[in-house]
């Protein structure tokens, strides 16, 4: 498959070509273009599977390349890149087909998520013919990764064990067994973690990252978070901001 990424920025395009592994996610082929015309252009020319595109650019924007591939009647799918404030800008894209949408900053793990819906979604039958996953996976390699990309979902042990087709005592105990900790307190851990790099990388309240951490009550998060970093959410980030000056 073929993905087109796209910003006027170069080094977005460049930070997104690299984010991921994404020939073992099934994109045999990554195209740059730094720009909505140089991209439009090469929708016009080439087949492509997946545009990932900055919602604003001059000229042309991610909402018109968008428009071009609804109103060309192409089998390409888009993911929008937009801005925090831009969110609902970009939810103007719904009615051209948009698939997914990506707030900046842009981590690893939300572009991992945003893609594995998308290959769920849309592209199984073509990932398959890739090879990228004619290896068995390991179960609790499975888990880990579910985990890592849908931290800020509901995850529960009913869920992890339908991944694997485990009963859920047996994926409780093998996982204790095979990690030395509690499956629980993996997906606590794994949570905190993106909590910490939302609040050195971004700028989102505090109130939001909890939110997309899968946490709804400030003062159980703020304990939780102190458990693993020793500091209130609010404190690590006055802590990180002040070593980067």
């Amino acid at each position: 498959m073929k993905v087109l990424i796209v910003d006027d920025e170069p080094f977005m395009v460049d930070y997104l070509e690299t984010l991921v592994e994404w020939e073992k996610l099934g994109y045999d082929e990554v195209i740059t273009a730094k720009g909505g015309s140089m991209a439009r252009k090469i929708l016009e020319e080439q087949k492509v599977d997946l545009l990932v595109t900055d919602i604003k650019m001059p000229r042309v924007s991610g909402i018109d390349l968008s428009q071009y591939i609804d109103e060309q009647q192409l089998d390409t799918k888009v993911i929008i890149v937009s801005g925090y404030s831009d969110f609902e800008y970009a939810k103007s894209a719904m009615h051209y087909g948009v698939a997914e949408y990506l707030v900046k900053p842009v981590l690893q793990e939300d572009l991992l998520a945003c893609l594995d819906r998308l290959n769920e979604r849309c592209f199984a039958d073509r990932i398959g013919e890739t090879g990228a996953e004619e290896e068995p996976q390991d179960e609790i390699a499975v888990v880990k990764h579910y985990v890592a990309v849908h931290c800020g979902e509901d995850i529960s042990l009913d869920i992890l064990s339908d991944l694997v087709h485990w009963n859920p005592a047996y994926l409780s105990r093998s996982f204790k067994d095979r990690t030395g900790e509690n499956l629980s307190s993996y997906i606590a851990k794994t949570r905190m973690c993106r909590a910490a790099e939302l609040l050195e990388q971004s700028d989102l309240k505090i109130h939001d990252i909890m939110l997309r951490v899968g946490y709804q009550k400030d003062q159980y998060f703020a304990k939780v978070f102190k458990e693993q970093h020793g500091v209130t959410p609010k404190e690590y980030r006055k802590l990180k901001r002040k070593l980067g000056n």
